[in-house]
């Protein structure tokens, strides 16, 4: 089973803005609600490519109740934890001629400590051997950082496999708990090494592997991605494309990725399906696969080269 963690749910509200000017009336040419955060972009996902997916976070108020409703309609099995607080909204502005995106992100809703106990207990109590537990996405503001080490703690007691994609305090609480996998682009992993570590990106990877790490993926963008492990170095080759809207891409990725690892494939094996779901995501408007996607016919598109073999 994949359990997806995603702590900071939002209701994401993504338009097209042509000619957006600051300071005067501006009219969208098109909006889209969806659940967003992290964890909801991985876990629909998930789903899109045939997987079960359970996800757990924290929903609370109107906006939470529509989530939920949301995402149990797209087929996630819901397992979040009820709040009193309110759950965020955040807006995502996409600039078509130019191709950028501006994100604008609410802050987290509190979280009250026996609150943060039952969430950890659901995830505890679900947990199997074999499973695939997926940290993404921000922690809110009012849960402690350390909470990422122990969603790692708890797959690790159950003998699962935890792969992690967060950032700032929470990802160097997790990575001291050693996941199975770390996932981050060029700047979490110099927040991790050190600045003049990310200078030479497969040496560095390599250090994180020796922190007790089985696998690690740097994510780089239109440049595709690297992953190291027990093989050595390897470098995923994106194809170019008319890119709409980036954001959710890695999220994707992490969806592809853990559906193939679930399916038995190996582990390059599942990141090139990964990268085929961020590429095709960034041509489309809303942070999810676009309709009709086919991995048959993008996984094809992404090639992969050895940079550097295991001694």
């Amino acid at each position: 089973m994949i359990r997806v963690v995603g702590a900071n749910p939002a209701m994401d509200r993504v338009s097209t803005w042509p000619g957006l000017q600051l300071g005067v009336v501006n009219r969208a040419a098109e909006v889209a609600v969806v659940p967003g955060g992290k964890g909801f972009n991985v876990a629909r996902a998930v789903v899109r490519l045939g997987e079960g997916v359970a996800a757990y976070g924290f929903l609370g108020g109107h906006v939470g109740e529509a989530l939920r409703e949301m995402v149990l309609a797209d087929g996630v099995v819901d397992r979040h934890t009820t709040i009193a607080a309110g759950t965020r909204v955040c807006f995502i502005a996409v600039q078509p001629e130019s191709g950028r995106s501006t994100v604008l992100n609410e802050p987290g809703p509190a979280v009250e400590p026996e609150e943060l106990d039952g969430f950890l207990d659901t995830l505890r109590a679900d947990c199997r051997e074999g499973d695939l537990v997926v940290l993404s996405g921000s922690l809110p503001d009012s849960v402690p950082a350390s909470a990422a080490g122990e969603v790692v703690r708890i797959g690790a007691a159950a003998r699962a496999r935890t792969l992690v994609d967060i950032h700032s305090e929470a990802l160097e609480h997790a990575v001291a708990q050693r996941p199975w996998m770390v996932k981050c682009n060029r700047g979490e992993l110099a927040q991790l090494l050190g600045d003049d570590a990310v200078s030479d990106l497969p040496t560095a990877m390599q250090r994180l592997r020796g922190r007790g790490i089985e696998v690690v993926v740097v994510t780089l963008g239109a440049e595709g991605a690297l992953v190291a492990d027990s093989e050595g170095v390897a470098r995923v080759l994106v194809p170019a494309i008319v890119e709409v809207n980036p954001t959710g891409s890695g999220d994707l990725l992490l969806a592809g990725l853990s559906v193939g690892l679930e399916r038995g494939l190996a582990l390059r094996d599942a990141l090139v399906l990964g990268a085929a779901c961020g590429t095709a995501g960034a041509t489309h408007l809303r942070p999810e696969l676009p309709p009709g996607f086919d991995p048959g016919e993008w996984t094809p598109r992404i090639l992969t080269e050895v940079v550097e073999a295991a001694p």
